[in-house]
């Protein structure tokens, strides 16, 4: 992890409005590009089934890495989210299509292996995005449409 990583004064400097008094990290008030990243991490990269409006500190630190470009060894973190998934309900397995587009990238030869239809368990629905601040805008309509 990232030393001396304060998730109180990170989470505030992600805030629209810093001086919003923090009792706990929810995602609503965030700005716009970190709270795009904590619906990334939160649902794709370390899904879990609690509460995705609330940030943990590891969700901070990944979106701290990602802001600040620091190099994060995300086959590491996948493994033991993937590990973490076999134990703990809470926790789930996506990994599917990912994984899928891995061994296509390199080229792994797959001609003699069984396929299965996944199916999507996990959704990112109009509640859920609701819940993390986001709304939908209805925009008048100008000469070319948009």
């Amino acid at each position: 992890m990232v030393e001396n990583f304060n998730k109180v004064q990170y989470y505030r400097s992600c805030l629209k409005n810093p001086q919003t008094q923090i009792r706990t990290c929810f995602v609503g008030g965030l700005k716009l590009n970190e709270r795009l990243l904590t619906l990334i991490v939160t649902w794709i990269l370390t899904p879990r089934g609690s509460n995705h409006s609330v940030l943990t500190k590891e969700d901070l630190v990944y979106i701290y890495c990602i802001m600040n470009k620091v190099k994060i060894i995300w086959i590491h973190i996948i493994k033991e989210h993937m590990q973490k998934s076999m134990r703990l309900s809470d926790y789930h397995y996506p990994y599917a299509v990912l994984i899928s587009k891995f061994l296509l990238y390199f080229e792994v030869n797959l001609e003699d292996e069984t396929s299965e239809l996944v199916k999507s368990t996990l959704e990112v629905n109009n509640g859920s995005l609701s819940k993390m601040g986001f709304t939908k805008i209805k925009r008048k309509m100008g000469k070319k449409g948009w």
